[in-house]
């Protein structure tokens, strides 16, 4: 493929991605998750599907410093959505956790997003959802082993 069709390809995807990411996030957290910013519920996620793991993870995951994680898990502690367990054999180690209310409450949202995805998704024809996911798969893998002109 030459350089020109390229940069066409890239530009057209980027405009696609931030304004597709840009309406899922605003539509979510305002018809979705009206007591969580998008950035809290993608932690909550994390750790409904993770388990237990220390901030450090959750930062490294998420692509923040550990203090941006550090600010949006005191806000859902006071929630009383998360909650902070030492490591009994190192208590150097602070495992972060959803409490039983924060597990409901993902499980609930959960249930509300998927209805709303659904309701956008079925519109699509599943072959092409496929090839959407394939091609999309694809390239965050060539993204995450980029090592450079080879």
């Amino acid at each position: 493929m030459d350089k020109k069709k390229i940069q066409l390809i890239l530009d057209r995807y980027m405009d696609i991605f931030i304004h597709g990411s840009k309406s899922i996030t605003s539509l979510m957290s305002s018809h979705l998750m009206e007591e969580l910013s998008f950035e809290q519920f993608t932690l909550v996620r994390l750790l409904y599907m993770k388990g237990p793991v220390r901030a450090s993870e959750l930062a490294e995951k998420q692509l923040v410093h550990k203090s941006a994680i550090t600010v949006r898990v005191e806000k859902l502690v006071k929630k009383g959505l998360v909650e902070r367990l030492r490591d009994e054999k190192d208590r150097r180690n602070v495992y972060l956790r959803l409490t039983k209310k924060g597990t409901e409450y993902y499980e609930h949202l959960e249930n509300k997003i998927n209805e709303f995805v659904e309701s956008i998704v079925k519109k699509i024809p599943e072959d092409e959802m496929e090839s959407f996911l394939n091609v999309y798969v694809k390239l965050a893998d060539y993204i995450e082993n980029y090592k450079g002109d080879e």
